[in-house]
Order: structure tokens, then sequence, then C-alpha cells
């Protein structure tokens, strides 16, 4: 590993961010451990869209008209005369 030469500032500036990370250590792995125990209690819903019926709704019958649409598309392409 080659040294690089760091200027004043540049040392000033890496032990300013040293004797903070010493500081802000323990308070970071305390949120870190708060934040672990709360994922385990809620899981993976915690993350999860929340839908209302209404939305289901709305969802279920756009579905079913593009899926009639798409079927009578089908169904009328086939008669063709001959």
């Amino acid at each position: 590993m080659t040294a690089v030469g760091l200027s004043r500032q540049e040392k000033a500036i890496l032990a300013a961010i040293e004797r903070e990370l010493r500081r802000s250590g323990s308070r970071l792995a305390r949120r870190l451990e708060e934040f672990t125990a709360r994922a385990e209690r809620e899981g993976p819903q915690r993350f999860a869209a929340q839908a209302s019926r209404r939305e289901l709704l709305a969802v279920l019958g756009a579905v079913l008209l593009t899926s009639a649409a798409l079927t009578l598309v089908v169904l009328l392409a086939g008669d063709t005369p001959t």
C-alpha cells in the first residue's frame, strides 16, 4: 500500500470525521438495534401497501371489462366470411 500525503486541511477533516464517528457510534448502534427489533415485530407487512375495498373493486372491474373486451374481439375476429 502506498502512503498518500494529505494536506493539513484534509487531515483536520478526517480527524473531525473520526471524532464524530467515535462519539456517535454507540447512538448509531442503538438505533440499528431498535430498527432491527421493530422489523422483527412488524414483519414484512410493514412495507406492504394498504388498498381499500373500493380500490380492489375498481381493479377487479377493470380486469373483468378488459377480459370481456378481448374475448369479444377474439370471437368476432374468428367469424370471417369464407
